[in-house]
């Protein structure tokens, strides 16, 4: 399965949990959480895939911001090297540029994206190196645990912690997503580090297309299912 997989069996995996309890009588939750929800779900759902370094998070997304970021700071880096070269000062010229990054917003953000994307680059090829590709980040241990750190990162920083558990959904059904394909997963790791599967071998193909039919379902479901009252 690719990130696109993943990111529907997410997101629509966690709309019909929504559209269940709305339907049960629940109050709607606002559309703006639920784009931001949405959001949340996907990114979990591919950043599960840290551990490879041609995965979609780890290399398709930092090497465009890696692009675009370069792009950007291309004239305050080249403004940096000439006075560097005219003055020969390299304090100098570190501290006048970061000062000049770091005083300009669209400037600083580019910069915070541009570390961000070669943080994820090395930290994807260490975690590839170290541990390998569908390896402890696909067990549920740890998917319980990067749940409740998110969770706990959130409730100290002042966002709801309910935002942890979201991004916790989108990774655990990444696992269960790939514990239907042939190779397996970790599930038990570190007590057993054999790949399972999420049903009997023989069930997989099959239960791979249901829950890919159910997410596309569910997600429209929901969208339908909150137009219906201008649809009348």
């Amino acid at each position: 399965m690719n990130y696109v997989h993943h990111a529907i069996i997410g997101v629509g995996t966690a709309s019909l949990g929504v559209l269940a309890a709305e339907s049960l009588g629940a109050a709607p939750t606002p559309v703006l959480s639920l784009g931001m929800g949405a959001l949340v779900v996907a990114i979990g759902s591919i950043a599960t895939d840290l551990d490879h370094p041609r995965s979609f998070i780890s290399n398709t997304i930092p090497s465009r911001l890696l692009r675009i970021a370069l792009a950007v700071l291309a004239i305050p880096i080249l403004a940096a090297l000439g006075t560097f070269l005219t003055t020969r000062d390299l304090g100098g010229t570190l501290n006048g540029f970061t000062s000049l990054v770091m005083g300009i917003r669209f400037l600083r953000w580019t910069a915070i994206a541009l570390a961000a994307s070669l943080g994820l680059m090395v930290l994807s090829l260490i975690l590839y190196k170290s541990l390998h590709h569908r390896g402890p980040l696909h067990s549920l241990i740890f998917t319980a645990g990067i749940t409740l750190l998110l969770a706990f990162a959130c409730g100290l920083s002042g966002v709801s912690p309910a935002w942890g558990l979201v991004f916790g959904w989108g990774w655990l059904w990444h696992i269960l997503a790939d514990g239907l394909t042939d190779h397996g997963v970790p599930f038990f790791w570190p007590f057993n580090d054999e790949r399972k599967h999420t049903l009997p071998r023989w069930a997989c193909p099959a239960g791979r297309l249901i829950l890919s039919t159910v997410s596309v379902v569910s997600f429209f479901g929901l969208i339908i299912f909150r137009l219906q009252p201008y649809l009348v």
